[in-house]
């Protein structure tokens, strides 16, 4: 997995020649990969590691307190909110599997006096912000607006690799972008196998034993319970802050061995998905991956931004990257459908 080096990319001095070079990185391993690392972003550490110090404070709140922000009653506001461990979920042909993970789902906020959502749009509401950790909310926000801050730039920079304008992904596609957060806690997965959560799929398998295979790089049956089941990101841009200390993120490589994604001090570790897939006629691939926490002790906080399109963008090929020996490969689709139908089949309440 490659680290790019995106100073140019944040520095109102480059030029556009330095911001091509990098560029041409970030096309390369979004093409050959689907992951890369990125170092010099921006976004300070000191934010990165507050965020994730606060979300491992409120985690520690009784479940009573933490359930004051529950999804199940935030449904009505856009899907936003908090899930216990195993609401979350990783359907497969023939059934579905818990995730080991208790997280929670932040979305653009939308204030309730907005029209979209007094109107009830799907998805649109306000967010039932994490007010019980002092100061967190205030932190969130922040790393919110350095967040899109930084995914606008990464794209200036992957147009430029794709030789596009440089703000093709800006304006009406992406440039005011629906962006979803996540905060998610994985306790170690020895803790699932004591556990047996309600309406869990009687066909599913909490055993380590597969997990420990999987974090081998071994393939496992889909009903395996990890930490978080192999998927895609459904979005465009994924930027994650992940813990120093544990290694737990897997990537699927192009020869179809799992590798890990460790951490690296002072980087974000990003990843394409299923948007970008379309948008390029299929030159970026998202990759899958997965999470398998085995630490006996270490706990892991990681907290994906998703940098996603527009809510009404319609999302097809582009005319550029398609051709004569290149026809469009992907029918077009609103951000907004594609995501709704995600979101709406995550959970098992």
């Amino acid at each position: 997995i490659p680290v790019i080096d995106v100073q140019k990319l944040r520095s109102p001095e480059s030029t556009k020649e330095e911001r091509q070079l990098v560029g041409d990185e970030l096309d390369r391993a979004c093409r050959e990969v689907g992951f890369f690392y990125v170092k010099n972003h921006g976004v300070s550490e000191e934010l990165n590691t507050r965020v994730r110090e606060l979300s491992r404070q409120w985690f520690d709140l009784p479940a009573e307190v933490k359930a004051q922000i529950a999804l199940g009653e935030c449904k009505s506001k856009g899907f936003r909110g908090y899930q216990a461990l195993g609401a979350n979920v990783t359907r497969y042909e023939g059934g579905f599997q818990r995730d080991w993970h208790e997280a929670i789902d932040l979305y653009k906020h939308f204030d309730e006096a907005h029209p979209a959502a007094k109107a009830g749009l799907p998805l649109h509401g306000p967010n039932p912000w994490p007010t019980q950790v002092a100061g967190y909310k205030e932190a969130l926000e922040t790393y919110v607006q350095e967040c899109t801050s930084l995914g606008a730039a990464l794209l200036r920079g992957i147009a430029l690799g794709l030789r596009l304008d440089e703000d093709f992904f800006g304006g009406s596609r992406a440039g005011d972008p629906f962006w979803v957060m996540r905060i998610i806690h994985y306790p170690p997965l020895e803790s699932a196998a004591a556990s047996s959560p309600a309406k869990s799929d009687p066909s599913s398998c909490t055993s380590t034993q597969g997990a420990a295979a999987a974090l081998q790089g071994e393939e496992v049956e889909r009903s395996v319970q990890l930490s978080c089941g192999e998927h895609t990101d459904y979005g465009l841009l994924t930027i994650v802050n992940q813990d120093d200390n544990v290694s737990a993120l897997q990537v699927k490589n192009a020869a179809g061995k799992w590798v890990a994604a460790d951490p690296i001090p002072g980087t974000f570790v990003c990843n394409v998905g299923d948007m970008f897939k379309v948008w390029t006629n299929g030159l970026y691939q998202p990759t899958m991956h997965r999470v398998i926490n085995l630490s006996s002790s270490k706990r892991r906080i990681s907290v994906p931004f998703f940098y996603e399109p527009n809510f009404d963008t319609w999302v097809e090929p582009v005319p550029q990257l398609c051709g004569p020996d290149r026809p469009p490969q992907y029918p077009g689709i609103t951000y907004g459908d594609h995501l709704q139908g995600k979101v709406f089949s995550n959970f098992e309440l």
